[in-house]
């Protein structure tokens, strides 16, 4: 196996665990759906509290739980050895979102945030060639800004003028951040550019009905 299918398996074995972040959407949305906004916030908040005590554990007691952060070392990068790992800033951007945005802002921000990361780093590893910004490819994020494209018309195809601009900044801020994790400041600054379009344009977004998913 040559060295780069070699990283383009782990790297897809990471974005599926990443999608599994997509569960903590579905859940927030069955808790309103059910109890209300605070409780569902407040189940978010106590995930993330149990995932701070699981890093705790990895990073303070490693060597006396090496049976279990052995199985998770192979899906870690490097620089994730000795820092929270990218599940919590996920959640933590979850709780932001939630709590600040409109529902269907937040819910794009965060299916950008999964998505366009996920076509961004696949085929940055496997077809980028030309590097764009430091360790980011042109393949990769013109791939991440169409899977952020095509996300903006499925939830939105109605808001373009909101979500078209969301794309673009999640797919920017993605491409420069470095030293932050692209779980926080990517749903973050999107979300934040879209509420405020929202007010700008004094948009008046879909109302929350699920009933005809036949889940809630």
């Amino acid at each position: 196996m040559t060295k780069q299918r070699s990283n383009i398996i782990w790297e897809f074995l990471r974005k599926a665990v990443h999608l599994s972040g997509l569960v903590i959407i579905v859940l927030y949305t069955w808790l309103i759906n059910f109890f209300s906004e605070q409780v569902a916030i407040l189940v978010l908040t106590g995930i993330l509290l149990l995932f701070l005590e699981i890093e705790y554990l990895r990073l303070v007691h490693g060597a006396k739980i090496r049976k279990i952060t052995n199985v998770l070392d192979p899906l870690i990068r490097e620089h994730e050895k000795d820092q929270l790992l990218g599940s919590v800033y996920f959640i933590i951007s979850c709780i932001i979102c939630f709590a600040a945005f409109d529902y269907w802002i937040a819910v794009l921000a965060m299916f950008m945030t999964v998505f366009g990361d996920l076509f961004s780093a696949l085929l940055g590893k496997c077809c980028g060639k030309i590097k764009l910004y430091k360790n980011k490819t042109m393949i990769g994020t013109g791939s991440g800004l169409l899977a952020n494209l095509a996300v903006a018309l499925l939830i939105l195809p109605e808001f373009l003028i909101i979500a078209v601009p969301m794309a673009v900044i999640a797919t920017f801020v993605e491409l420069i951040t470095s030293k932050l994790d692209d779980n926080l400041t990517v749903p973050l600054f999107a979300g934040f550019a879209g509420q405020l379009l929202v007010w700008y344009f004094d948009v008046l977004l879909p109302p929350l009905d699920f009933s005809i998913l036949g889940f809630f």
